[in-house]
This record gives C-alpha cells, structure tokens and sequence, in this order.
C-alpha cells in the first residue's frame, strides 16, 4: 500500500517532533482541519500544500506522492532555530 499525502505530512511532522497543533497554527489552519487533512477526510487546497511543504522541509511533489525524497529543502521549523 502506498503512502497518502497525509501520511506522508504525519511522517514528516513526527520527524520534526512537531504536534499537529504547530503544523496547523504554522499553516493557519485549525487543528481539526490539519487533523482531516491527515486522515485522509479532506484534500487540502494548493495554497496549503505548498506552505506545508515549506513548514515540513519537503517538496510539494514528495507531499502529493510524485517524489521519493523527502528532504529536498530546510523545514522552515529549523530556519527558525
């Protein structure tokens, strides 16, 4: 079974240790929001993907399942540090 783009956004969170409460404050979403994104109950509009991208350090391609790697770029998490 492959991977969804809210897998792929769990994955990536958790490799930060971010809660998905940061990651939704990060994208300006609500925490039940970021949490159906997800799971799969919701699709997120492309003004979202490309800021998780941006947030979780990866490309849209890898979130949208187009690409294999992962880290192609900073986590803007860690630019903060």
């Amino acid at each position: 079974m492959s991977e969804t783009m809210g897998d792929r956004m769990r994955i990536q969170r958790a490799r930060l240790r971010m809660s998905q409460s940061e990651l939704a404050k990060r994208i300006g979403v609500s925490l039940t929001a970021l949490s159906e994104m997800e799971n799969g109950k919701t699709d997120p509009r492309a003004s979202r993907i490309k800021k998780l991208a941006e947030v979780l350090g990866v490309s849209t391609d890898y979130l949208l399942g187009h690409g294999e790697e992962e880290n192609e770029c900073e986590p803007a998490a860690l630019a903060l540090v």
